[in-house]
């Protein structure tokens, strides 16, 4: 037996506690257009002895994902590119649609053929989470163990890209009922120890002045300062009113100069408002028509 295949075949005994293969599990291969079952034997020897039973393992080439695969059938699945993957996201979307909830992916691609390898990889794991994944650390399901039965398929296992993803514990379109019962009386906010002798009643912040209504003549303003206080030229008969004097008969001046022009151009407190326009020095009378009514 040569150094090679004691190699192989230790690796293969360490491989009996893959973390993301079970006993009772279903696991999918996913090969490349230029792979074939031969050129993963070592791979699928070592599944196989994983399982119970040796029809849980499926092995599919990229090209048949769309056609006979079945959606939540797989609690894992391993896609091996012999170089990079020709559409990820197609490759993606059908892997997100055949695992079970909580299911495991790993990828792995060769991009020695590849410029900015980097920037390869950044884009896969972006595609991952928008296509719905989870990225997963290597580390954690132990997949360096796996990788290393791929020397059939890459000629550097260690330039190979390996990414692993898991899929959420839900099933993706399935929907959860909202409850929007009682609330609990817990979340309600209360006083403690609250004593009625300690609340002032409201009534008695007011006394009997803050009750009375006030008459109209005190609540006009002047048009002009907009306060209860007269202009210097006030024509209103607001001076009049403040002071306690009557107001006087002869002719009054208009202050702005606008009310004998109509109600289109008199201020909201204009004496003359309603009346019809006139000349300065005009008495105002209206005529018996508009004196009469219907």
């Amino acid at each position: 037996m040569s150094t090679n295949t004691k190699e192989i075949l230790q690796i293969s005994c360490s491989l009996i506690k893959m973390s993301f293969v079970k006993e009772d599990s279903s696991v999918l291969i996913i090969l490349d257009s230029e792979l074939s079952r031969n050129d993963v034997a070592g791979l699928v020897k070592e599944v196989e002895t994983q399982l119970k039973n040796a029809d849980q393992l499926s092995i599919v080439s990229s090209k048949e994902l769309q056609k006979c695969i079945n959606s939540s059938s797989y609690d894992a699945i391993v896609s091996i590119f012999k170089r990079s993957c020709p559409n990820p996201k197609v490759l993606l979307e059908e892997c997100l649609r055949m695992l079970k909830p909580g299911g495991t992916l790993v990828i792995y691609e060769s991009f020695q053929q590849e410029e900015n390898v980097n920037l390869i990889y950044d884009e896969r794991v972006s595609n991952l989470k928008l296509t719905g994944f989870k990225e997963k650390d290597q580390e954690f399901f132990d997949t360096r163990k796996l990788k290393d039965l791929l020397v059939n398929v890459y000629s550097d296992v260690d330039s190979v890209c390996e990414v692993v993803a898991e899929k959420p514990r839900f099933e993706i379109g399935s929907s959860v009922t909202l409850n929007f019962g009682e609330k609990k009386s817990s979340n309600i906010w209360k006083l403690d120890n609250t004593v009625d002798d300690e609340l002032i009643d409201e009534d008695d912040l007011l006394d009997e002045n803050d009750i009375l209504k006030p008459e109209a003549s005190s609540l006009r303003v002047c048009a002009t300062t907009g306060k209860r206080k007269a202009c210097k030229d006030c024509s209103c008969g607001l001076a009049e009113e403040l002071s306690g004097k009557a107001a006087p008969q002869e002719t009054q001046k208009s202050s702005c100069g606008n009310c004998y022009l109509g109600d289109a151009f008199r201020c909201a407190s204009c004496p003359y408002l309603g009346m019809p326009a006139f000349k300065p020095g005009e008495k105002v009378v209206l005529p018996e028509s508009q004196l009469k009514t219907n």
